[in-house]
């Protein structure tokens, strides 16, 4: 029996998906130098695998990437940086198999293609070829969701356990996904808790697991950031607003069609009500970006520095930057979600951007993956065009950052 057509464009968009990934890993094995914080990242793996278990001292994230590395490293008899980004890319793939599970989940009939558009988000595809926990952070945090909507709560808690041990912010997380499984217990109950307080319970202990580890882990180490000599530039306990603008700034960049079509519904309420004019002119005034000293370094170099720079330091350039911000915040208020308590991934998300004091574009990776897993399917043409963009665009971060011209 043949493929039907669906089947044939699936297997076809897996194949060609997979030989434009394989060709940018081997670019990307050629390159011999580390990036970035592959020079702390590198050396904690190859110290694990050496049998010491001390901590780098720049290193401000419980070392379970580097222990997830480090192991499977020492199975295959392997100890070289070809190895890390090769278990980075595998990484990438369990991370967008459990995308395309919540997207069927959730009724999406091409479910595959949505999980290559995550796949190929540019400001993600790129770590799947370096030594970074961005990507393993994703793996977790996503498997955590997808076991919140199978209401296997107890495993998704434990997903979120190792989502902390690689990122510790993580842990924000562990409010969102209870409230969300939650949600259409409580607008059955009329929002008394108190009316189905079995249930409350029943769903809300396991995830009280992870959020006690994380605040043993806090008052043993002292400080969010594994290592105390650099934790002044993670403070603890600060919200900071730069994540959230450049965030949004993204949006505006890589969900033109998204913002469009939610720019088209705000101007329908707008004429409903003529007081969201207000929105839109206090982002206006308040936008802006700064981050933390890192972001001022290299700004020939990293292009997220530079954009923050030129900015921060600028006159059309800011008020530019503002309108955008502006625009974006306006448009994806309006996007439709899949279910209706999934507009609660924007609270949780902003709260984990503004945890973050140093702005990068790596930090908006789970609040978009999250948010791209909820909302409804876009439309088909445009998602086509995406996703050829998006490839193209993303082998072109890879093809940069490999011949180190730049970094994201």
């Amino acid at each position: 029996m043949g493929f039907s057509t669906p089947a044939r464009k699936n297997a076809a968009l897996i194949a060609v998906s997979g030989a434009i990934c394989l060709l940018a890993l081997l670019f990307a094995q050629s390159a011999t130098r580390l990036v970035a914080d592959e020079s702390v990242h590198v050396p904690q793996i190859q110290w694990l695998l050496q049998g010491r278990f001390d901590a780098h001292p720049m290193l401000t994230t419980i070392p379970g990437f580097h222990l997830a590395v480090a192991g499977v490293l020492k199975l295959l008899a392997i100890d070289s940086v070809v190895g890390m980004r090769a278990i980075g890319l595998s990484f990438g793939i369990v991370a967008a198999l459990v995308f395309w599970r919540i997207r069927r989940k959730l009724g999406d009939a091409s479910a595959v293609r949505s999980a290559a558009l995550l796949f190929f988000l540019p400001f993600l595809y790129p770590y799947y070829f370096l030594a970074y926990t961005d990507v393993l952070s994703l793996a977790f945090v996503l498997g955590a969701m997808l076991a919140t909507l199978e209401r296997r709560h107890v495993l998704a808690a434990l997903a979120l356990l190792l989502a902390i041990a690689v990122r510790q912010n993580n842990v924000l997380w562990a409010g969102f996904m209870p409230l969300f499984a939650l949600w259409p217990t409580l607008r059955e109950a009329n929002w008394r808790p108190w009316r189905c307080a079995g249930e409350c319970a029943r769903v809300v202990w396991p995830y009280l697991l992870p959020v006690a580890a994380f605040l043993a882990y806090w008052a043993w180490n002292g400080t969010i950031s594994l290592s105390k000599q650099v934790a002044a530039g993670h403070p603890d306990l600060r919200l900071h607003v730069g994540n959230i603008h450049f965030s949004l700034f993204l949006f505006f960049v890589f969900f033109p069609q998204d913002v469009w079509m939610g720019a088209k519904r705000f101007a329908t309420a707008l004429r409903r009500n003529p007081w969201w004019l207000l929105v839109p002119v206090v982002i206006i005034a308040f936008a802006k970006l700064k981050g933390s000293y890192d972001n001022t370094q290299f700004t020939d170099y990293f292009i997220r520095n530079w954009i923050i720079q030129t900015v921060r330091h600028g006159g059309w350039e800011r008020w530019a930057f503002a309108v955008v911000v502006a625009l974006s915040a306006c448009s994806i208020a309006f996007v439709r979600f899949s279910v209706r308590q999934a507009w609660l991934v924007y609270p949780f998300s902003i709260l984990y951007l503004a945890s973050s004091w140093l702005i990068e574009n790596r930090y908006s990776i789970i609040p978009f993956a999250l948010w791209m897993a909820l909302r409804t399917t876009g439309s088909d043409r445009a998602d086509r065009i995406r996703l050829v963009a998006w490839i193209l665009v993303s082998q072109f971060f890879v093809w940069g950052i490999f011949s180190g011209r730049f970094m994201l």
